[in-house]
């Protein structure tokens, strides 16, 4: 009996050590990636008190409220005005025990960035090692508020490295390469789905670097699903099903110096390739390169790019008039989204008017994703006292668009009727070229 009494002693005790660590064990035999290193060779409890003086780490540019478009393109008048109450998002970091090991998500994004579950689970309960959506802790959710300021780089990959390293059984920060300038372009998987390949769906923020109320949008979306989860069966089956990937920052460039275009003055969401223009004669920049290069070696399953400078819901196809073959699912989902933002306009891109050369096109026609762009703000860098209800409304959008996804995927998404299916077009009250979307 005092043997297995000491041999469980120490049992236990190597237990303990191995879970002080919040480390993952690789099985390639390579270094320990646990939740990543911090910038600067920072720990983890140093990033939460980065981020507990956010108001220091404030972007120094001077935004302003920003133009509401420019001058050859005004929106319709039918476009809502923006939201000016939202929820305060903030909290305060709780001090739970870590999670333990779980599913390493720290594939190439080359390859098809498929996670490898290993390690106990954090419960004990037997589900091959990772954190089912029922069971996240979001009393760990590191503090953010969209209530007084917009957040600089720093703080952004600061917070995203923060739930990676809060949730690491189900979260991993990540690089999407480096911009013109050599800034990094972070990103964030959530896969909760304990499915090595589950399919994924991608939320992308600031190809235009003006554009930052699109910045705080994709930001908001992991605590958004992550604390919802714990009283929503819908959001919690939602991070059963899909793996989630969050980047805040397409163009970190443009964001650092508050201009549309990269540091080379080029237009990022309009180099993408698109059914009559070649790879060869697109990705002329470095980011869109980066951002082919997620698309293709993940195939989402859906995407949304956001932007700003609008209140719209649109859809492929951007470069042409005629519909897509899933012209019913993008009007169905395309209504559902904008009632759900308290939007009017939801149309197809080119009817908005058309342009060459954009994300949704392009992950459309070379991966078949369900790919929308939300414009969630009419001012593009709204003031302090609208970017809570803006960010609120812009997730409440997310949500009714993954919403729609999986009723298409599950055939629960129910036909327009045929008024309500008719194509709907908005007409803008000024001229424009016809080829400087901007958005």
């Amino acid at each position: 009996m005092r043997c297995f009494l000491l041999a469980l002693a120490v049992l236990l005790a190597g237990c303990g050590q191995g879970a002080s660590s919040g480390r993952v064990p690789r099985q390639d035999g390579g270094a320990d990636v646990g939740h990543l290193a911090q910038p600067d060779g920072q720990s983890s409890s140093e990033t939460g008190a980065r981020l507990d003086s956010a108001p220091d780490r404030v972007s120094t540019i001077d935004r302003g409220s920003g133009p509401d478009r420019a001058a050859d393109l005004v929106t319709s008048p039918d476009v809502a005005a923006d939201t000016t109450a939202g929820a305060d998002m903030a909290v305060d970091l709780s001090a739970v025990a870590d999670l333990g090991a779980g599913p390493d998500l720290t594939a190439d994004a080359s390859a098809a960035a498929d996670s490898v579950v290993e390690g106990d689970d954090a419960d004990g309960s037997a589900d091959g090692g990772c954190t089912l959506a029922d069971n996240i802790s979001v009393g760990k959710l590191p503090a953010i508020s969209f209530l007084t300021y917009h957040h600089d780089q720093p703080w952004i990959e600061d917070y995203l490295q923060a739930v990676a390293a809060a949730f690491p059984a189900i979260a991993t920060y990540k690089v999407n390469g480096k911009s013109v300038q050599s800034r990094d372009i972070p990103y964030l998987i959530i896969n909760a789905t304990c499915q090595a390949s589950p399919p994924a769906i991608f939320v992308n923020g600031t190809h235009h670097g003006d554009e930052p109320s699109s910045t705080e949008s994709v930001l908001a979306i992991p605590d958004y699903l992550l604390r919802n989860s714990a009283t929503d069966a819908s959001i919690r089956s939602l991070l059963g099903t899909y793996a989630f990937y969050v980047l805040p920052l397409v163009n970190p460039d443009g964001f650092a110096l508050n201009t549309r275009e990269n540091a080379s003055g080029l237009d990022i969401n309009r180099d993408y390739s698109y059914p009559l223009r070649s790879d060869a004669d697109s990705f002329q920049t470095v980011e869109a390169q980066h951002m082919k290069a997620l698309q293709e070696g993940v195939g989402f399953h859906a995407a949304i790019a956001y932007h700003s400078g609008a209140q719209e819901v649109l859809w492929p196809w951007c470069y042409q008039a005629d519909a897509t073959a899933d012209a019913s699912f993008f009007t169905s989902a395309g209504q559902k989204t904008a009632q759900a933002m308290s939007f009017t306009v939801y149309q197809q891109s080119w009817d908005d008017y058309p342009t060459q050369g954009e994300y949704i096109d392009f992950a459309y026609w070379r991966s078949h994703s369900l790919a929308a762009t939300f414009e969630v703000s009419t001012n593009k860098a709204p003031s302090a006292a609208l970017l809570a209800g803006v960010v609120d409304s812009a997730c409440k959008g997310t949500f009714a668009w993954i919403q729609a996804v999986s009723d298409h995927d599950q055939g629960r998404l129910h036909a327009l009727s045929a008024t309500a299916a008719a194509r709907r077009r908005f007409p803008l009250t000024a001229p424009f070229d016809g080829t400087n979307r901007l958005e």
